[in-house]
């Protein structure tokens, strides 16, 4: 549990971010933008050819509005037999009022439910078996959904925060780390229109709790910049 100060300081946190987002603007234009992140693409797929392991896993990781799915999407297409697995999928199916009470670092363990990330896929991926199978998380029903169901790739890209937690680093065989400046990344959360200003503080809060306490940056073999 937390406390009500605790709980003011991340709202202030959180609307002092939202105030510098109004004065941000692209960093760079988006032709230089996707360049880097073709470059960086081509850079995990000469790390991926040499390990000689299939099926491999490689797990990206970064904050929300990083720019991970966009990086991991620039990926598939120079690797035969690479699929993406979202981690958002295995956002944790819990009562509401539960997830509402957790603090930034209980949110590290049980916004996303690495558990079933780990035993449905990753374990899955480790030991050679001939299906991939998972049930996806349904954002808009907020329940568990369907299940996806496929021959296991010659390359299973893990794509979203917490992927390179402790918890799951054993089995994943590339680490990247995809950085991008905070008012950047908020004012992408913004622009998606898909969640509540409560919510991404809360999620900012825990994902920064998560960088301090876990380092996931330096587990990482690649560091992208986001596109």
């Amino acid at each position: 549990m937390h406390d009500g100060s605790t709980e003011r300081r991340r709202w202030s946190d959180y609307q002092a971010s939202r105030q510098q987002v109004r004065s941000v603007r692209a960093a760079s234009p988006p032709d230089r933008r996707a360049r880097v992140t073709r470059e960086a693409a081509a850079d995990l797929v000469t790390l991926v050819r040499a390990v000689n392991r299939r099926p491999l896993v490689v797990g990206v990781d970064g904050q929300s509005g990083a720019g991970k799915s966009t990086f991991a999407r620039a990926v598939v297409p120079l690797l035969a037999g690479a699929v993406v697995v979202e981690g958002d999928d295995f956002y944790r199916d819990m009562d509401s009022r539960r997830r509402a009470a957790l603090s930034p670092a209980d949110g590290v363990q049980h916004y996303f439910d690495w558990q079933r990330l780990r035993s449905d896929v990753l374990e899955p991926a480790r030991r050679g078996a001939s299906t991939l199978r998972y049930q996806r998380y349904d954002w808009v029903l907020g329940a568990m959904g369907g299940w996806v169901e496929m021959p296991m790739p010659d390359v299973v890209i893990v794509e979203g925060v917490y992927t390179l937690r402790p918890q799951l680093l054993d089995l994943v065989d590339v680490a990247v780390w995809v950085e991008t400046p905070e008012e950047t990344r908020l004012q992408r959360q913004l622009e998606r229109g898909e969640n509540t200003d409560e919510w991404i503080a809360r999620w900012r809060a825990a994902e920064d709790h998560y960088v301090a306490s876990c380092a996931p940056r330096s587990a990482a073999a690649l560091r992208v910049r986001g596109a």
